[in-house]
């Protein structure tokens, strides 16, 4: 990916050349810049294939096999050049994490109390074939139909606990309409069961690397099934943290939190150090934002100084789960309480953000429909679409 400056509003526009292994054609494009809407041009090898991606949309484009670049772009009255740019490695787009089912654990029998995170692991991995089947089945028809996709995906295993309880574990994927393979053991994260959430098994004193072990599998929850979620920590880490430490941490909010839907309140002298560590490691944050690179819940987080609060929530118009406790984001052995709650949206405002005086997001609906994946009681495998309302209605339980 190829990130340039618009010659007028300096907004970042990202293109993304498609190369060939043999035979590549040189032109160029015509971009209408999606801010100020004014048309710049920029050479490239496959201007027909060339897309983009943020920023901006090409209107038009030239071969210089058939034309000259200054032939061509005489028809647009003083076009100017995008020429200051940044080319970036890899994928933005791509986190990578997982749901960790060692202790401690979220998920609980309702009759003997035991964890059954394991149990659902087990039986998601048992049925990997019909998963993979019935995946790839939902995938060829979406593309072959031309269907308006949904964003969500939600796989319901059956299994039993240990004490003879039956249950259905959900298990998450955002779904892409890009005829990728899937494997169930990396691709699925599980986001809860139709047995109620015991709060009692979550609340108590725990290390802040347990604290931390249980925030995460709630965040990957939140990240499935909330439109907002929200982080309001005074500290990342300590002050004796080495560089590469803070950087960690930084980098595991950036893995774990979705940047579309998170929003960090923190103290401003805790992002400087993070800010000061890695431009000592020659990591320039700066040029990061310049070009639209850092993450926004870095580069838009709330300064605030005068708390010293600690609250972990995903939230919606419907519902609000909150871990509430004395941990900072940080890891360590020394002892943290912790505490998880769910009310509504009113409750949390008046109750939880009000206090703080910070804004909150306008709570937003979640998305209303949501693909399935799950074995009929005839044992047949199938997949469908399904109210999204439903599914929320059984793993949004408690006790």
């Amino acid at each position: 990916m190829i990130i340039k400056k618009c010659p007028y509003c300096d907004n970042n526009i990202r293109l993304h050349p498609i190369k060939f292994p043999v035979i590549n054609d040189n032109g160029g494009i015509i971009i209408e810049c999606e801010n100020c809407k004014k048309l710049s041009f920029c050479e490239t090898i496959n201007p027909a294939e060339l897309g983009i991606s943020k920023g901006g949309r090409k209107i038009d484009i030239w071969d210089i096999d058939g034309i000259s670049k200054e032939n061509f772009i005489s028809k647009y009255e003083n076009i100017k050049e995008l020429t200051d740019g940044i080319l970036v490695i890899g994928d933005l787009e791509v986190r990578k994490y997982e749901f960790n089912f060692d202790l401690p654990h979220i998920y609980h029998c309702s009759v003997c109390g035991v964890e059954i995170e394991s149990v659902a692991k087990n039986a998601l991995i048992s049925e990997t074939q019909n998963i993979v089947r019935q995946y790839n089945s939902l995938m060829n028809y979406i593309l072959a139909n031309h269907r308006g996709q949904c964003d969500n995906l939600v796989v319901e295993i059956n299994a039993e606990c240990k004490c003879g309880k039956l249950f259905t574990s959900y298990w998450h994927k955002k779904f892409i309409p890009d005829n990728k393979k899937i494997n169930p053991k990396k691709d699925l994260y599980l986001i809860g069961t139709d047995l109620p959430i015991n709060t009692s098994s979550i609340d108590g004193i725990l290390s802040k690397n347990d604290c931390k072990r249980i925030l995460e599998k709630f965040i990957i929850r939140w990240n499935a099934i909330y439109p907002k979620l929200l982080i309001v920590t005074p500290f990342v880490g300590h002050q004796w943290l080495s560089q590469e430490e803070i950087i960690e941490l930084w980098d595991w909010i950036k893995n774990f939190l979705d940047q579309e839907k998170t929003s960090l309140v923190t103290r401003t002298a805790t992002y400087n150090k993070y800010k000061k560590a890695c431009e000592e490691k020659g990591i320039s944050i700066d040029l990061l934002e310049k070009y639209g690179l850092n993450n926004s819940i870095l580069q838009d987080f709330t300064k605030k100084q005068d708390f010293h609060a600690k609250i972990y929530l995903g939230y919606s118009a419907q519902n609000t789960e909150i871990l509430l406790g004395s941990f900072n984001l940080m890891d360590g052995p020394s002892v943290e309480n912790i505490s998880f709650k769910s009310t509504n949206y009113d409750t949390l405002n008046d109750k939880f953000i009000a206090p703080m005086k910070i804004k909150l997001d306008e709570p937003q609906i979640i998305e209303p429909n949501w693909l399935r994946i799950f074995k009929k009681d005839n044992g047949e495998w199938i997949n469908f679409e399904i109210s999204s309302e439903k599914i929320l209605k059984i793993i949004m339980t408690y006790k």
